[in-house]
């Protein structure tokens, strides 16, 4: 009994050597200068051809470690990676390595005037009314509608405007079939229409075929007119929804005046546009990092303007900038300064914080204000970004997204 409580004993305090040892070794390694260099990779590598990708994986501060470039086959955004692993194979790491020729692109400025036509039409509200019974009822509600679903077909049968809707729906029985999108996915819901004392038939839902604003150009490139404004998804202003585009057009706008921002309330650009004014091109897609579409030829020529390189994600540095916006009546170039840089490894908003430092554009706008969303962002002579949103506390101060991602979103759209 004595020996069995020995051997027990002794195989705890060698489990807990070998914990401890295990536990500083494990440390040791952690505190390698191979380790410490694999905590402060970036989250992406950037490279216009292959010799300097691999030029920049020899110069990774990752000590001993086996760096290689390996492809999974799909050569898309994001397909190809970096490999990090130990000399007898064991990948630690992997991170997105991005080969591709700096795109040349001109920045914009202007302000323009834009007008989305939805694919289908968006639910904002839902609603009651009196039927020909006279109870108040709402189908739509009954059927499981929500404010942000968008109605692509009714029987089968697409639809394009809010007077389209109510054409089928009178055409249609008491019940009807509606396919809708909602998050990203389609499904089918079935909802019994009602008739009001007119004898219309109605679902009980306000819906929007459409929605027109003001924002600023970001860039177009040169020679395909593939152009990008906003920075920033268009979105329903009731229900915030990202809208579906279905066409669209992009035109130039004129600036009326100015709301200065200030604390807690953030201010606008007001402009005017019309039928009456010049056409720039189309709106093809909406995106969380803006509008894409195409310019025209004329409208490349009345906005020509210098062409710059745009930079790597990683290239982008705190420091001094410039920004152009319209907030004067036409685009001018102010100062500004990056204060803060993400490092991201996929397109996404919020790249870059920024303030702004002019003393003109200060006492104009009180610093980023509504309708200069999309003003491009320069920095050491090439194109860096695009303004996105205002901080509501601080006017002074704002976001952007990194012009690099906005491109090959375009690229990707288009």
């Amino acid at each position: 009994m004595s020996k069995t409580i020995h051997r027990g004993g002794a195989r705890r305090v060698l489990k807990k050597t070998f914990a401890v040892l295990f536990s500083f070794a494990l440390l040791a390694f952690n505190n390698t200068a191979a380790m410490r260099g694999l905590r402060s990779l970036p989250e992406a590598v950037f490279a216009e051809t292959e010799t300097e990708l691999y030029e920049k994986l020899g110069g990774l501060p990752v000590g001993e470690l086996t760096v290689s470039a390996v492809s999974s086959g799909d050569e898309s955004l994001g397909g190809r990676r970096v490999a990090l692993s130990l000399p007898f194979g064991v990948t630690l790491r992997e991170i997105p390595a991005f080969v591709g020729g700096r795109p040349r692109l001109v920045p914009g400025g202007e302000a323009v005037g834009v007008s989305i036509y939805t694919d289908g039409v968006l639910v904002v509200g839902l609603s009651d009314f009196v039927n020909a019974e006279g109870e108040r009822t709402s189908p739509a509600s009954r059927a499981g509608l929500r404010p942000g679903d968008v109605i692509l077909l009714v029987d089968g049968e697409g639809i394009s405007s809010s007077e389209e809707l109510s054409r089928k729906l009178s055409r249609a029985g008491n019940t009807v079939r509606l396919t809708i999108e909602r998050g990203g996915r389609r499904s089918t819901v079935t909802a019994e229409t009602e008739r009001d004392p007119s004898g219309e038939a109605r679902l009980g839902a306000w819906v929007r075929d459409s929605t027109v604003g003001v924002g600023t150009l970001s860039f177009f490139e040169r020679g395909t007119g593939l152009m990008a404004a906003l920075g920033h998804a268009a979105a329903d202003a009731d229900t915030g929804s990202l809208l579906k585009v279905r066409d669209g057009r992009l035109v130039i706008a004129g600036i009326i005046g100015v709301t200065k921002g200030r604390q807690g309330a953030p201010g606008e650009l007001h402009g005017t546009f019309g039928s009456a004014s010049r056409e720039l091109g189309s709106i093809d897609a909406n995106t969380e990092l803006g509008i894409f579409g195409r310019l025209t030829e004329e409208a490349m020529e009345l906005l020509s303007a210098e062409e710059l390189e745009t930079a790597f994600p990683d290239e982008v540095h705190t420091g001094e900038a410039e920004l152009i916006c319209a907030a004067s009546g036409r685009a001018e170039i102010y100062e500004c300064r990056i204060l803060k840089t993400e490092r991201q490894s996929e397109p996404a908003q919020k790249g870059l914080i920024i303030e702004v430092t002019d003393e003109r554009l200060l006492e104009l706008t009180g610093g980023v204000v509504q309708g200069m969303s999309g003003s491009p962002i320069i920095q050491d002579g090439r194109l860096v970004g695009a303004v996105t949103h205002v901080f509501v506390n601080d006017p002074t101060k704002g976001c952007g997204a990194y012009a690099y991602w906005m491109y090959r979103q375009i690229t990707e759209a288009g």
